[in-house]
């Protein structure tokens, strides 16, 4: 597929994370592995095609910490998560808490809302006018499937509905960033294809949409995604672990021509080669 490199949506700059004496993450968006997303510009293509961003790595390297520090829920030690400046063009300001969507594995929402009055809720966070925000949830809900559900309450839904509510929650607040922390973790193949499905049409709604996802499954993350970052630890000269997670690869499935294709034993060749590489990251 034919497509251009424009802007810098979301980067990531020299980026060093620890509580107290402990190093969480260390290095993260260097010159060797840059974290860079682009917005991608799609030639002779009407379709709207949003990015599927895939964060791999071995528990405890350090994947849920760049998740929160993503999402301006934490801030960094030292280094910069910057995104584009809202209101000045080809300016970027470090992220706050709120501009980049987090939907968390256990989808939490509020018990004491109907689903039609979070969603409401969530245009005014998002600094949606009320004028538009009635017309934009009725869409939502449409698009979504979950119209005839729109005033019934947390404990009346089922997960798979939880979970389309939290990312319209997302949507409406964030906009185009989304971040899923484990979405696809003790899921069925049933909720699995749900998942995917919901990433499908987030990405096709607008090409800035961006969605940055974990997973443990490195099949699935090379099937679905179009740039991975492995996260993983360094060694020093004498073979032994340096202190906090860092990118250790970034894989572009685009430039390999394997993005936005059906799965094809090139996507197993290469997730054989990512285990491979987590393995020897720690």
């Amino acid at each position: 597929m034919d497509y251009s490199v424009e802007k810098e949506l979301i980067k990531i700059e020299n980026l060093n994370f620890q509580i107290k004496d402990k190093k969480i993450l260390r290095d993260v968006g260097n010159d060797r592995f840059p974290f860079v997303i682009h917005d991608l510009v799609f030639k002779n293509n009407t379709n709207c095609l949003g990015q599927v961003v895939a964060i791999v790595g071995r528990s405890g390297a350090g994947k849920s910490s760049l998740f929160r520090l993503l999402t301006g829920l934490v801030k960094p030690t030292s280094g910069k998560v910057l995104i584009p400046h809202a209101s000045i063009p080809d300016k970027y300001k470090e992220v706050a808490e709120g501009e980049v969507g987090f939907v968390q594995q256990n989808y939490p929402l509020s018990r004491n809302q109907s689903v039609i009055s979070m969603l409401t809720q969530a245009c005014k966070m998002g600094k949606i006018s009320k004028t538009d925000s009635t017309d934009l949830v009725k869409k939502y809900l449409n698009d979504w499937g979950l119209f005839n559900q729109r005033n019934q309450y947390t404990n009346q839904l089922s997960g798979g509905q939880r979970q389309r509510v939290a990312i319209i929650e997302q949507l409406l607040c964030s906009h185009h960033f989304m971040v899923f922390d484990e979405p696809f973790s003790g899921l069925d193949v049933g909720n699995i294809m749900e998942v995917k499905a919901s990433f499908r049409k987030i990405a096709d709604q607008d090409n800035i949409n961006t969605i940055v996802f974990s997973t443990h499954d490195i099949d699935l993350a090379v099937e679905i995604a179009d740039l991975i970052y492995v996260v993983g630890f360094e060694k020093n000269a004498q073979g032994e672990i340096i202190e906090g997670g860092t990118i250790v690869d970034c894989i572009d499935l685009k430039k390999l021509g394997l993005a936005w294709k059906p799965y094809c034993p090139e996507h197993k060749e290469l997730s054989n080669r990512i285990c491979e590489k987590m393995l020897l990251a720690g």
